[in-house]
């Protein structure tokens, strides 16, 4: 088989090396957990790096730890990097979520995002959603104790009000934007600037590299800490890079050109992300150096760690890894990560490790295991009168990376969006939406396994070229078909320019449908990576993920899935808000500005909400039809639609259209945005335009339980950032016929 031909087994071994740590000399080898040492003296100044869209294929030393995986060698060089990782402790098995927002909601809180209803979106511009603001951050417990902390770069988990921002939210300092990601030079995101230092705009920053930039700042503060007498500190670095726009100083291209790991000419996209990510390891370099200078690097642990895996499209590489970003594939979310410097024993420094960890465990470590604090206070909420928040699903791992001791986690929920079945699908999945858990050795998937597919989109089973929209960018591209980067989000993509062909994921069949003809590519919706299928990976023997045992082992599949449907039936609202037109800089000044609640920013206002009572709705109720008969099968199963309509005159006017959220007995069954055209709406309620009905089709399986028997279905609009009952709502259905509740 070609992949087998491509990735061996004897590099599989190589790359899992079994459980613990490993030296580079038997990397390998299968050793044991290493022995348990007592803890060093912990750090004094912690500096946690994020980089955005880091692949497993986008740092050089990954070349030096699988040295017999091809491709690898095309890396980015990022000697900086290369320096802490080899002297540190990587960790290899460490997940992170598989979307930007998502899991700095969970670095920041110690709690899964599906725990804090932040699972289902990325925060982008004038979305009110939020990390929930009684939730407190790693910076509010270190901040409370005495140390010094400061947030740069990317926030992205919420501006609703000023309490939901950086220094309303423990960082007694900030320097960075609020969105998702800016322009590297203007520091624009659409019509406004989004560049922040402490609270105020940033405005004499143009032209000015946003890497630069984030060096600078950080700089300039620990500078101020040490110089304050300050003698324990928290750097919260969150680079954009190397995330779009492609933009970068042209230098660094050519530093990556003389680096021979990619052609400017044709790998243009790879070349600006590998300029994106050398920047990146000089502003590692420069921190590190500045450390040095002043006499606390032996006292400074550095924490480096990927959001989520790559985007191709923009020139990452998750190679060898499967799939990308937005999936739930080992490429998507088996994170880059290390810990390098103080605190850890001799006996771990240089090693690889393979222990079991989260992106939620940081929070817990760093409080906890290197600060010594309680956690009882991440119990309580951050303010008096509001609930108490989430338990932490974090752990103290500490004792684990620090000495080699076994992690305490055996398990982790990796990914569980339970709302939304793939727009567009016309089969139904075997859970709403998309989940992933790690037990052990083995990683379950269920449902859809891609947000990249969708209705007049490529679907997750394509691999090719995409000659897309080329993001503004610093250097000339001059993308083409032939010059885009591959993409395949559910198989393998090799970096450009290793010679390596893509390598598309095997046949698949199953409940969702399989491919027309039983060939891949599959298009959408018939492909079960679309519609929703099962796989189970040995992922210790089998981290590339090539081998679906789920049919061989139905008792662990069923194991698994107990513990995701444990949390799936905890039933957290997950957030997925419209854009909110109040929340425009052309009302701010040109600024993109916290919109709601106390515009004092030291007032640091946490009610994100609007008084209710405006929305104006109705559910008009359940249609039930036979579907279409086919051929030889006589009628087909009943089909149902839920209608009605919404609209929320505080919404700027009435035009932003709502998500409705649905339910059948309690249970989410998924949600639809009332954007649908319904030509009497607007004299019926004063609506600015027709846009704003639903119709919801039930899902398959849904229908099939629905039409027999008594059923109730309800639905809320999610309007202001609260979930808002429907008028009319629930309506009711006996044996596929309306009847009274």
């Amino acid at each position: 088989m070609m992949h087998r031909n491509v990735l061996s087994a004897a590099v599989i071994a190589c790359a899992t090396a079994g459980a613990g740590a490993a030296s580079d000399a038997a990397a390998a080898s299968l050793l044991p957990p290493a022995s348990a040492a007592a803890l060093p003296p912990p750090p004094n100044h912690v500096v946690w790096i994020v980089i955005d869209d880091l692949g497993w294929g986008d740092v050089s030393y990954k070349a030096k730890t699988y040295p017999d995986v091809p491709g690898l060698q095309f890396a980015p060089p990022t000697p900086n990097i290369d320096a802490l990782a080899l002297s540190g402790v990587r960790a290899e098995s460490y997940y992170v979520h598989p979307l930007c927002s998502p899991s700095r909601t969970a670095f920041l809180s110690g709690r899964y995002a599906y725990t804090t209803g932040s699972n289902s979106e990325v925060i982008t511009d004038g979305v009110p959603d939020q990390l929930p603001t009684n939730i407190r951050t790693v910076a509010d417990l270190l901040t409370d104790a005495g140390w010094n902390t400061s947030a740069f770069g990317k926030w992205d988990v919420g501006m609703t009000t000023w309490g939901c921002t950086p220094t309303c939210r423990g960082f007694q300092s900030f320097s960075g934007f609020y969105n998702a990601f800016n322009d590297y030079f203007t520091h624009h995101v659409g019509p406004g600037l989004d560049l922040r230092h402490d609270a105020e705009p940033d405005t004499n920053q143009t032209g000015v590299y946003m890497t630069h930039l984030i060096t600078q700042r950080v700089t300039e503060w620990i500078d101020g800490v040490v110089s304050g007498g300050g003698d324990r500190s928290f750097a919260y670095v969150a680079h954009q890079a190397i995330h779009a726009p492609q933009q970068v100083p042209v230098e660094y291209v050519d530093r990556c050109v003389a680096a021979g790991v990619v052609n400017a000419t044709d790998q243009p996209i790879r070349a600006v992300s590998c300029g994106q990510m050398v920047a990146v390891d000089d502003s590692v370099g420069a921190l590190v150096a500045e450390y040095g200078r002043l006499g606390i690097l032996n006292e400074t642990l550095f924490v480096f760690t990927a959001d989520n895996g790559p985007n191709t499209d923009t020139g990452g590489s998750a190679w060898p890894l499967r799939g990308l970003k937005a999936t739930t594939f080992e490429g998507g979310m088996r994170g880059v990560g290390f810990v390098s410097g103080a605190g850890l024993s001799p006996s771990v420094r240089g090693t690889i490790n393979h222990e079991l960890y989260s992106l939620v465990d940081w929070l817990p470590t760093i409080v906890h295991g290197i600060a010594g604090l309680d956690l009882a206070q991440a119990a309580l909420p951050k303010h008096a009168y509001q609930p108490a928040p989430p338990p932490l699903d974090g752990m103290d791992v500490w004792a684990s990376l620090a000495t080699g001791a076994p992690s305490p986690r055996e398990e982790a929920l990796l990914q569980l969006d339970p709302t939304a079945c793939f727009g567009g699908a016309s089969t139904p999945c075997l859970l709403p939406g998309q989940g992933a858990y790690r037990w052990n050795q083995w990683k379950l998937m269920v449902g859809h396994t891609s947000t990249y597919a969708g209705p007049g989109n490529v679907s997750s089973a394509f691999c090719g070229p995409r000659d897309g929209v080329v993001q503004p960018n610093s250097f000339p591209l001059n993308a083409t078909a032939a010059t885009t980067p591959p993409f395949c989000p559910t198989g393998w993509v090799p970096p450009p320019g290793s010679g390596l062909p893509i390598l598309p994921p095997p046949e698949e069949t199953g409940p969702g449908g399989a491919c027309e003809g039983g060939a891949t590519p599959c298009l959408f919706p018939t492909s079960v990576l679309n519609t929703g299928g099962v796989w189970l990976f040995d992922v210790v023997n089998d981290p590339w993920e090539h081998d679906n045992v789920a049919t061989a082992h139905p008792d662990i599949v069923a194991t698994i899935m107990a513990k995701l449907q444990a949390y799936n039936a905890t039933r957290v609202p997950q957030q997925h808000s419209a854009s909110d037109p109040a929340s425009s800089p052309a009302s701010h000044g040109g600024v993109w500005t916290p919109w709601r609640g106390n515009p004092a920013p030291s007032a640091c206002d946490p009610n994100t909400t609007v008084p209710g009572g405006a929305l104006r709705s109705n559910l008009d109720g359940v249609t039930w039809a036979p579907a279409p008969a086919s051929a030889g099968d006589g009628a087909g199963a009943p089909a149902a639609t839920v209608a009605g309509w919404a609209w929320d005159p505080r919404d700027g006017g009435g035009s932003a259209q709502l998500n409705i959220t649905f339910s059948m007995d309690g249970e989410e069954i998924g949600w639809a945005v009332a954007s649908v055209d319904r030509p009497g709406l607007p004299s019926k309620t004063g609506a600015p335009d027709p846009y704003h009905g639903f119709a919801f089709a039930l899902p398959a399986a849904v229908a099939a339980r629905g039409a027999v028997g008594k059923h109730s279905f309800a639905a809320t609009a999610r309007a202001e950032g609260v979930d808002v009952p429907i008028a009319k709502s629930p309506a009711c259905s006996c044996d596929a016929k309306p009847c009274a509740c």
